[in-house]
């Protein structure tokens, strides 16, 4: 896809989000009233740092939205120590990594393999035993990650 395409795409997201976002208040008074509304679950976006470039994460999270998730949106050049603290707190059952330049993809990696090691930690520690990590942008196509170094992962033990 071309940049114009690209920009193109945006503006008619935007269009069909304001659309939508009284459907979505409604269903959020709903809930306020005390209907039964529930989420799906809690996700954490954020564009890691060094790129600026968010596109992608905000149509994912738009969609995410749309599907009953709540969706924690963290911004773009967010430092790892950020996202990780924010997914903490809010006991997020996702982190979502976004990027689209080169570099980006060594930070999705450093991100990751601290997440990892926080999650490997004694249970007492961590409020959840299991945490997925979601990983997108250009650099994420199996052409520019070949070759890449990825994080180690842990044999999971039996229990």
């Amino acid at each position: 896809m071309f940049l114009p395409q690209v920009v193109k795409s945006a503006r008619v997201m935007k269009k069909a989000v304001a659309y939508l976002t009284p459907f979505m208040e409604a269903e959020k008074a709903a809930a306020a009233r005390g209907e039964a509304v529930k989420a799906q679950g809690k996700i954490v976006l954020a564009t890691v740092k060094g790129d600026v470039h968010d596109i992608g994460k905000n149509i994912v999270g738009v969609v995410l939205a749309c599907n009953n998730y709540e969706v924690i949106d963290m911004g773009v050049m967010v430092p790892c120590e950020k996202i990780l603290e924010r997914a903490k707190q809010e006991n997020a059952d996702i982190i979502g990594l976004s990027g689209l330049i080169t570099p980006s993809l060594d930070e999705m990696v450093h991100v990751a393999a601290r997440w990892s090691a926080w999650a490997a930690r004694p249970r007492a520690h961590r409020r959840r035993h299991h945490q997925p990590r979601a990983h997108g942008g250009e650099d994420c196509a199996q052409l520019h990650r070949a070759g890449r170094p990825r994080p180690r992962r842990q044999p999971r033990r039996a229990r």
